[in-house]
């Protein structure tokens, strides 16, 4: 599938590594929205019927302002940051949230965006957002700019199905990865270009011979290893530890 209509956004990593994404616009995002909204309007339809038992009590009615407010909140954070950059309405629509260098979307990026919602919002139905949107080079609204963000439309069908291959491959070694998980300064010591090679040599899972996925490994697995601090022995050996270097590194990068 292709999206002829879309912008494209190149980003520079600090590794000089240039990635291109299609940027997700006003159609797409409105449609993501729309079904974000169905879904929270069966939180708002249940706060409605338990105002009807509250006997007109303005500070119960306000509790429950309070509550719908923070459940809106709750929604659009809590999948954004657990769902890797994707509430349901962006994983319907294929599309997903992350930060200008690439990288899955923070914690504190996702909820900075999301309060700059209130102002998206203004006057009404997300009327100055769609405007920004539309005037933006990259399809930013102002929380994004402010938060350091980006929506981008997610690869594409044939990189899914690779996925499928690696996972498959993947699960035959699972019960032989280490069960230790990587620190966040391990992590953080990762670059771009670290995490390509390793990428790219997980690709090769489905595809290549044991034998020569270790060959292609052993020179791999000793460089991430000095780069995270992490020794090579954790595993029984340098396929299965980059297995599991693949496994906890890919939802900070993929996309």
């Amino acid at each position: 599938m292709s999206h002829p209509l879309e912008k494209e956004v190149s980003i520079v990593t600090p590794e000089q590594v240039r990635l291109v994404f299609p940027t997700a616009g006003v159609g797409m995002r409105g449609i993501a929205q729309l079904i974000d909204m169905l879904i929270l309007f069966a939180l708002y339809l249940a706060l409605a019927f338990a105002s009807i038992f509250l006997e007109n009590s303005d500070y119960a009615i306000a509790v429950l302002l309070l509550i719908g407010a923070a459940g809106t909140g709750a929604y659009y954070v809590g999948c954004e940051y657990f769902m890797g950059g994707q509430t349901v309405g962006k994983r319907a629509v294929g599309i997903r949230v992350v930060q200008m260098e690439g990288r899955n979307a923070g914690l504190l990026a996702v909820v900075i965006r999301n309060l700059f919602r209130l102002i998206d919002m203004l006057p009404v139905g997300y009327f100055l957002g769609m405007i920004v949107v539309l005037s933006s080079s990259a399809d930013r609204r102002i929380g994004d700019m402010v938060a350091g963000t980006i929506v981008v439309v997610e690869k594409e069908k044939e990189r899914l199905k690779l996925r499928k291959k690696m996972d498959k491959q993947i699960d035959r070694w699972r019960t032989s990865l280490p069960r230790q998980r990587l620190e966040d300064e391990s992590r953080r010591a990762v670059a771009y270009s670290d995490w390509a090679l390793l990428a790219a040599w997980a690709e090769r899972l489905p595809f290549v011979s044991q034998q020569r996925l270790a060959q292609l490994g052993r020179p791999i697995a000793q460089h991430l290893a000095g780069r995270i601090g992490v020794a090579q022995h954790i595993a029984a050996n340098d396929t299965i530890f980059l297995i599991w270097l693949y496994e906890q590194l890919r939802g900070d990068w993929e996309i």
